[in-house]
C-alpha cells in the first residue's frame, strides 16, 4: 500500500481496457503492536488510502488483501479484526495464510527462543472458518493456505505437504458446513 502512487495507478488503470488487473496489498494485520513487531512499515490508514485510490483510479481494478494468521502475540480477536478491516475497507478479494517461520529471519530467532508457538492445523482451519463468516458473498477468496520454501521452513511443518493440507481443509469445511455461498478463485 505504501508504494501506490498516482503515477503508477494511472498506468495500471489504463491496462484495465485490455486485460483483467489485480493489485495485491499486504495488510497482514491491523494490530498496531504486531505491525511494529513485524516492521510492516506503514500505518493502517495508508492501506485505507491505497484501497480508496485504486478504486477511484479505475473501479475495474480488483484489490486483493493478504492477511496472515498466527503472527506472534495475536489473538483470535486480532486475526478476525484484520479480516473485518479489509472487508470494510472495500477489498474485492482476500488471501489468508498461516505464518511461516523460515530459516534466516528475525522471527525464526524469536520462534526458536520459545517466544511464541505456531498455529496447529486444526486451529488454523477453525480460525479460517470464522473468518469466512465475516466475508461477504461478493468478496472473492483467493487463498486459504500457503507454503513456505521447504528448504527454509522451520514451522509449522504441517504446511509442507500442500495436498494433505488441502484435503484436510476440505474435510474440515465439509464436516463443519463452512463454505456455503463463498466465491473462490
Amino acid at each position: 500500500p505504501d508504494c501506490i502512487s498516482d503515477d503508477i495507478l494511472k498506468k495500471i488503470a489504463a491496462l484495465c481496457d485490455k486485460t483483467f488487473v489485480s493489485i495485491e496489498l499486504g495488510l497482514q494485520t491491523v494490530n498496531e503492536k504486531t505491525v511494529n513487531y513485524i516492521r510492516r512499515g506503514y500505518e493502517n490508514s495508508v492501506y485505507d488510502e491505497a484501497v480508496r485510490k485504486i478504486h477511484n483510479a479505475n473501479s475495474a481494478i480488483h484489490v486483493v488483501t493478504h492477511v496472515i494468521f498466527g503472527l506472534p502475540g495475536e489473538t483470535e480477536t486480532d486475526m478476525l479484526a484484520s479480516v473485518r478491516y479489509c472487508v470494510h475497507a472495500g477489498s474485492d478479494g482476500i488471501k489468508i495464510s498461516v505464518l511461516h517461520i523460515l530459516r534466516g529471519t528475525d522471527i525464526a530467532d524469536d520462534y526458536e527462543a520459545g517466544k511464541f508457538k505456531c498455529l496447529e492445523m486444526e486451529k488454523y482451519f477453525e480460525l479460517v472458518s470464522k473468518a469466512l463468516e465475516e466475508i461477504s458473498p461478493q468478496m472473492i477468496i483467493h487463498r486459504l493456505t500457503g507454503d513456505g520454501a521447504k528448504k527454509l521452513l522451520i514451522a509449522p511443518l504441517w504446511t509442507a505437504q500442500k495436498h494433505i493440507v488441502h484435503n484436510a481443509m476440505a474435510r474440515y469445511f465439509d464436516e463443519h458446513d463452512v463454505i456455503q455461498g463463498k466465491r473462490f478463485r
